[in-house]
């Protein structure tokens, strides 16, 4: 697979558009050297997209919320104290 520059992409689109839909071959455009955007055939871009079921998309959550990094403030909080917050935010 060839890859472009952003100036290069930029300054030669219409040619390499031509290559594209020619060759039927994506081409990369990177950004400092890294991998910033695709210009490929339309055929190859367009791929369904398939539902996920309910253990699925719950397994998904639960991954995403374990990668995330626990908040220092809130996890410095007592559980009386958590408490105390959720109730104020209720009477409010």
């Amino acid at each position: 697979m060839r890859t472009v520059g952003v100036l290069e992409a930029k300054t030669n689109l219409s040619a390499l558009i031509d290559e594209v839909e020619t060759s039927g071959e994506a081409i990369v455009i990177t950004r400092y050297g890294k991998p910033v955007a695709r210009l490929a055939p339309e055929n190859e871009l367009r791929q369904p997209r398939r539902r996920l079921s309910g253990p699925e998309l719950a397994e998904r959550a639960r991954a995403f919320r374990d990668k995330q990094a626990p908040d220092p403030e809130w996890a410095a909080l007592s559980w009386e104290e958590l408490k105390a917050i959720a109730r104020d935010e209720v009477d409010r």
